[in-house]
């Protein structure tokens, strides 16, 4: 493919319109994190405009249950097993996604599969009381998901967008990932889950030159929290201090747009609680220091007061 340009970023009213999407019929998807949360709801909304659609998670049980439930609606879905933080694994999950089209071509690819982490400290950590102790291992599960299982499926993206180009249609493949607002500014509430989100987005901003100048588009999602199996918890603290929550349909809407515009490429979108927001991730935003200084002063007013909040439902000290 030839080279394509980045985008000019999207104004208000652009990154809050609903397309159609109707150019996604035919298409054939593979969506990791796909057996729940914004994955899931994702995959449903490209099969109902005609694509197939590979959902891949590692929750076998869940996978197969809304595969059957959405075949059952005639639409083109199937599920495959793979854990993100193994090559091997997403070589096969990227593998199966191919021949489940009948041109064996592979279009779009989200990079959805995420997981959040510990508190950096516990409130009640016991502390190192000898040196003949030995500290226990921190997990590492945030980073091997969010970093390194993205960057997996990134290259896989690219691997396989490239093998499938000549029996594929001459537009550009797309590529999406899902970070987080998170990515975006301080949370230390998350410190494990942050920084693994910053390393999506830093492979965001190091590749899309080079998806671009291979003639494919690559964009990032950066949602608010929003209620899915994996934010019970969190948001049981979000509501207990009247903090905003996120909505699925935003990031629908907007992972709709990243697919099916063929004109946006290189973009990064913040999904807030009230509207889809350009963060212009680039020198002409300010590497999204305007867009985020306005979300932070316009979309979440109170957010300091209702952070210390949860920090002491949490049990820490100020």
């Amino acid at each position: 493919m030839a080279p394509i340009p980045l985008s000019r970023a999207l104004s208000h009213e652009e990154a809050n319109k609903l397309l159609p999407a109707d150019n996604l019929q035919g298409k054939n998807v593979l969506i990791t994190g796909g057996a729940s949360g914004i994955s899931l709801a994702i995959g449903t909304s490209f099969a109902e405009k005609g694509a197939y659609v590979t959902l891949v998670d590692i929750n076998e049980e869940a996978g197969k249950q809304h595969a059957e439930s959405l075949r059952a609606r005639e639409l083109k879905v199937q599920f495959i097993k793979a854990d993100v933080r193994s090559w091997q694994s997403q070589v096969e999950a990227f593998k199966a996604a191919v021949k489940f089209h009948p041109d064996e071509t592979l279009d779009i690819v989200v990079a959805g599969a995420g997981t959040f982490s510990e508190t950096f400290v516990a409130p009640d950590e016991p502390g190192i009381t000898s040196l003949d102790e030995t500290p226990p291992e921190p997990p590492t599960i945030a980073w091997e998901t969010n970093s390194i299982g993205l960057s997996f499926t990134a290259k896989l993206a690219q691997l396989y967008f490239e093998f499938t180009q000549k029996s594929a249609s001459s537009e550009p493949k797309s590529l999406l990932l899902i970070a987080s607002l998170a990515a975006y500014f301080d949370i230390p509430l998350m410190s494990a889950y942050t920084s693994s989100k910053y390393g999506a987005r830093g492979l965001f901003r190091s590749i899309r030159p080079i998806f671009a100048s291979r003639g494919h588009r690559v964009n990032l999602m950066a949602p608010w929290i929003i209620p899915t199996s994996m934010t019970v918890e969190w948001m049981k603290m979000f509501r207990a201090v009247g903090a905003p929550e996120g909505r699925v349909d935003q990031a629908v809407m907007s992972a709709l747009r990243c697919a099916s515009d063929k004109n946006v490429n290189g973009r990064a979108f913040c999904i807030g609680p009230h509207r889809v927001l350009d963060l212009e991730d680039d020198p002409e935003g300010w590497n999204a220091g305007k867009a985020m200084h306005e979300f932070l002063n316009n979309d979440i007013v109170g957010w300091p007061e209702q952070e210390k909040k949860m920090l002491d439902i949490m049990g820490f000290s100020e």
